[in-house]
């Protein structure tokens, strides 16, 4: 005889992400894919004093184009009457994979103000999350733990409250989102979204590829773009990509 099945409640580590599903599952989410030749960009990290993740330079070189598509940077506001709000700022949300109470679960960081940061500068807020406990209690994810820890009604009730104000919703969800499961042989990621914008980072691989007309092997990551196509359309969302796909490919310091 098999064993029964065990039933438990939903582990607390895990509500963050309901939540968030609940939220995006209110976005008309369209998604785009591209290939990016990385060749440049494993140059800048060999030769930068400084080491830097491939997020990272994905999270800068999005920065840079968002800076100029400023609807593109809009948090949609529904209801009877629905509105956008233009964020002034470009800020990044990058998930992180962590272990909270034995339990395996994705959180969040932000990067403010990217269009003020250099490659380097990104960096050195994503390893303050990386390196983070999200059970220490002064640290940067203190208020997700806090979060985590109560009745689930009352975590859907606080977080519609801290994202009813377009401003604090840029700030904490980010005005694009970045995740990657580029340390694993997995060739892309479609990532769900809550905002305007979510970017998704595969692997780099060794790929066929066409260079200056012939045919060469170089390392290739598959980008993905969500939008949601209530803020978005799908021409300024493909001219977005391109441009991100550019901006990598050619990677040059800003």
């Amino acid at each position: 005889m098999s064993a029964a099945m065990t039933t438990t409640p939903l582990p607390a580590a895990r509500r963050g992400t309901y939540i968030f599903l609940e939220d995006a599952r209110r976005t008309a989410h369209v998604y785009l894919m591209a290939d990016v030749d990385a060749t440049a960009l494993r140059a800048a990290r060999a030769a930068a004093e400084r080491p830097a993740s491939y997020v990272s330079y994905v999270v800068k070189a999005a920065a840079d184009v968002l800076d100029k598509y400023p609807q593109a940077r809009s948090v949609f506001r529904g209801g009877r009457a629905p509105r956008l709000s233009v964020s002034p700022s470009v800020h990044a949300k990058v998930l992180f994979d962590k272990t909270v109470d034995g339990q395996r679960c994705v959180v969040s960081g932000t990067v403010a103000d990217v269009q003020d940061k250099d490659v380097h500068g990104v960096q050195a807020t994503i390893d303050v999350y990386k390196k983070a406990r999200v059970e220490d209690p002064e640290g940067p994810f203190a208020r997700v733990r806090r979060l985590q820890r109560l009745p689930l009604p009352v975590f859907r009730l606080l977080y519609r409250v801290m994202s009813r104000d377009p401003g604090r919703r840029a700030l904490l969800q980010g005005t694009f989102a970045v995740t990657s499961i580029g340390h694993e042989p997995v060739g892309a990621i479609l990532p769900l979204i809550s905002g305007t914008l979510g970017f998704g980072v595969g692997n780099i691989a060794d790929a066929a590829t066409v260079r200056a007309g012939s045919v060469v092997v170089a390392p290739v990551l598959t980008l993905s773009l969500v939008f949601d196509h209530r803020v978005i359309d799908g021409a300024m969302a493909a001219e977005i990509l391109a441009g991100v796909k550019s901006r990598l490919e050619n990677w040059e310091p800003a």
